[in-house]
């Protein structure tokens, strides 16, 4: 056999391979597939500061974080804040994300690793509402230098990849909301007035006393008498949703001051399967002018500032409690009292 015939022979073996190894694998060669090292999507470094809202899908729900005025809000949530932080880091990882090994077409692999029908979808708009990006993300895991590595599929490729950066998403609007809503020092608060009981300490005290006790009656432990203002101080919420006005009648009211002058009235309903609190914000010179005999701890500089801005904030919302902040908030006299015998 001549050295030419051969050469022909090896090239037609080479070709059969290589058109083997694309049926095998799904890839169309007509399409741009990206490869090793490379942007997992190409050109969205240089368009991000375009994004002006995201739409995040995954079966029955949807999370729509849209831009305005510099600020990101939910749509699905009435326009309430979302948290800013966790939508620079997603947008940051979909900017920086880098190809890092290819992966099958095969249905059921893809189901495997997150990006069957349960997928999420996730969509980038500018602000005219053009599709700047879009693909499907799958399950996540750390890799072994510590970077979470997460499996893609782009409507431009055949396969998809194991890809680096990209930050935790979810499609359940209210993961998104930006939490706490108050952020105090508990050293702060003199006084708790909750199921009719009446937590206060003076100036200077660590402790808050059961005022008004019986003379058999032993109050509970300190720390039980300093729960309600340790969960104020850092309130959080579930969910929130945008209501002018109380559905019923409060079930609760619960009412704290500080040694600084800041009031907050808390009361809570119970409705759609769950207790939502409505909060409001005042500031009183005359209770900071009561503390004015000592150093009033972590006191603000501008206190009326400070209590306009929570009102602010909190007005037209209602917020969704945990079950565990529920129960704190609706406890009654009888629980700060230790159990007889005690």
């Amino acid at each position: 056999m001549s050295e030419k015939l051969t050469n022909v022979l090896g090239y037609l073996t080479l070709f059969a391979i290589l058109g083997a190894i694309w049926v095998l694998f799904g890839e169309d060669p007509s399409r741009e597939q990206g490869a090793r090292g490379e942007r997992t999507f190409a050109g969205l470094e240089e368009r991000i500061n375009e994004v002006a809202s995201v739409e995040i899908k995954q079966g029955m729900q949807t999370a729509t974080i849209v831009r305005k005025n510099d600020k990101w809000q939910m749509n699905e949530r009435g326009g309430y804040a979302v948290e800013l932080e966790k939508v620079r880091s997603m947008l940051r990882g979909a900017a920086f994300s880098v190809r890092r090994e290819p992966k099958t077409t095969n249905t059921s692999r893809l189901v495997r690793l997150g990006l069957g029908s349960d997928a999420m979808h996730i969509s980038l708009f500018d602000d005219t509402g053009g599709l700047i990006m879009n693909f499907d993300m799958g399950d996540r895991r750390a890799g072994p230098d510590g970077r979470s590595l997460t499996y893609v599929m782009q409507e431009r490729d055949t396969r998809a990849w194991l890809v680096t950066n990209l930050s935790e998403t979810k499609a359940d609007p209210g993961w998104w909301l930006e939490r706490p809503l108050l952020s105090l020092n508990p050293k702060r608060f003199s006084d708790v007035i909750i199921g009719g009981a009446w937590l206060t300490r003076k100036l200077g005290d660590q402790n808050f006393r059961l005022q008004g006790k019986r003379g058999h009656e032993t109050a509970a432990a300190a720390w039980q008498l300093a729960e309600p203002a340790r969960l104020v101080s850092e309130m959080g919420f579930a969910d929130v949703r945008a209501l002018a006005n109380p559905l019923s009648e409060a079930i609760s009211v619960v009412e704290l001051s500080t040694y600084d002058g800041l009031s907050i009235k808390l009361s809570l309903y119970d409705f759609d399967g769950g207790v939502w609190a409505q909060l409001n914000a005042e500031f009183d010179i005359a209770l900071q002018n009561e503390g004015t005999g000592g150093v009033l701890p972590a006191a603000p500089e501008d206190g009326a500032s400070e209590a306009q801005a929570i009102a602010n904030a909190a007005r037209g919302w209602f917020f969704k409690l945990s079950d565990a902040d529920a129960a704190t908030l609706q406890q009654k006299r009888a629980d700060f009292l230790a159990p007889a015998g005690e």
